[in-house]
């Protein structure tokens, strides 16, 4: 046989191109369309992502402003009390009977007791005491 008849198994690089496209071309297409949804999801998503951490942040801010707020409210109700509970205390210790004067008149009003004093003595004694 001579070289013309025999068949030639060496192809050109575009005719092997050519063979792959018949043979893988609509796998590869498929391919290639999932691979651009596959994209356009991800930056769907990174959109999503984005807007998530505007929100998350800005309900950050606002979480913080109120809890400054709070924080005042607080401090602010905390002294209102403790002035309320000083001037209870300073009008009890005003209002209230010192111990050593109480007993003092008590001895007082039994020694008059003892002696028949009248009442007339007694608060003319406690005046000047």
């Amino acid at each position: 046989m001579s070289d013309q008849t025999a068949p030639t198994t060496e192809r050109t690089p575009q005719e092997l191109e050519r063979i792959r496209d018949i043979i893988l071309g609509p796998q590869i297409r498929l391919y290639e369309q999932r691979f651009q949804q596959i994209g356009a999801d991800l930056e769907r998503f990174q959109q999503l992502l984005g807007q998530l951490e505007e929100q998350l942040s800005e309900t950050d801010r606002t979480n913080e402003k109120k809890l400054q707020t709070l924080r005042r409210e607080l401090r602010q109700s905390d002294e209102e009390i403790r002035q309320e509970l000083r001037r209870t205390n300073d009008r009890l210790v005003d209002e209230k009977a010192d111990r050593r004067m109480l007993g003092e008149l008590f001895i007082t009003l039994g020694n008059q007791l003892k002696s028949g004093g009248s009442l007339t003595d007694l608060l003319r004694d406690l005046k000047l005491t």
